[in-house]
């Protein structure tokens, strides 16, 4: 997109541009192709010429086959003037000073041509209207003549078949529903954990499924009996009646002063030491031996 130039584009000029204002005219049948295809915001500057010397600098900016467009404002360019041009005059596409400080003014160029060249250095942009240089290796050479990708890898020494990368019986895991294209979902492990070990991978143990195992587990048991020594119990006493036998003393009708009074009570000395104790729980075991495959963690040399 921008200026264009072509090579032998010159033709007679089949009708010629309205006056000094004209911005349409066409050459003579067949010779259009020899001036620039122009795309959108496409241009070419050219020359109209006639038999007396007289030149116009023109702006093209469209072509159809043998009809040409002059931009608005393209009349008249670089110190020439617009003219009044007949059929049977000349018209070229030249290179004009317009073109060539068009060209040389290209903040791009210029930035490519202020790096300094030496051997093995790639010039690349850094931004708008920036270059610099990078360095270009012999082996990088080898691989930026590649014309396909067949070609690349075998540059870089890379097998064309994905079999040759990965050799068949790997076991990889992948997190996806099903297993990609030219793999086979291996099934003979189901609800089981990963475990890491620093020795050989490839075993598995264990024998409850990982659901289960980290289910919510009820504990269910038992106190064992235990028997209390004196020495273990709150200390206390026990009352006793002495009277005539409807108490259930077993001394009846005892009462040294006024003979059978009933109801007399006495108590016992105080026992027990109130010291601690145990008691031993027994209750159902929880069995987290969950099943696990062995994997290991490996780093490339």
């Amino acid at each position: 997109m921008g200026l264009k130039f072509s090579n032998f584009g010159k033709a007679i000029v089949s009708s010629a541009p309205s006056g000094t204002a004209g911005l349409s005219f066409t050459v003579e049948p067949g010779k259009g192709i020899l001036f620039p295809v122009l795309g959108v915001s496409d241009y070419f500057y050219g020359v109209f010429k006639d038999a007396s010397g007289n030149r116009e600098i023109v702006k093209v900016e469209a072509r159809s086959a043998d009809s040409l467009t002059i931009s608005v404002g393209g009349r008249g360019l670089d110190g020439t003037a617009a003219r009044t041009w007949a059929a049977g005059d000349y018209f070229l596409a030249s290179v004009t000073n317009v073109a060539l400080q068009e060209s040389l003014a290209n903040v791009n160029l210029i930035a490519l041509g202020g790096l300094t060249a030496s051997a093995d250095k790639l010039p690349y942009f850094t931004g708008a209207g920036t270059a610099a240089l990078a360095d270009l290796s012999p082996f990088a050479r080898t691989l930026l003549d590649d014309a396909e990708a067949a070609t690349a890898r075998a540059t870089l020494g890379i097998p064309a078949a994905i079999g040759a990368l990965i050799p068949s019986g790997t076991v990889m895991p992948f997190f996806q529903p099903v297993a990609p294209v030219g793999w086979t979902q291996i099934t003979t492990h189901d609800n089981k954990a990963i475990r890491i070990v620093s020795g050989l991978g490839g075993n598995s143990g264990g024998s409850v499924t990982f659901t289960t195992a980290f289910a919510p587990q009820a504990v269910n048991g038992s106190n064992s009996a235990t028997t209390l020594t004196e020495a273990q119990i709150p200390p206390h006493r026990h009352a006793i009646y002495i009277g005539n036998g409807s108490s259930g003393s077993p001394r009846p009708d005892y009462d040294p002063q006024d003979g059978n009074k009933p109801d007399t009570m006495g108590y016992t000395e105080y026992t027990g030491g109130g010291g601690s104790h145990n008691h031993t729980f027994t209750g159902t075991a929880i069995n987290l031996a969950v099943q696990y495959i062995d994997m290991i963690i490996a780093s490339r040399d």
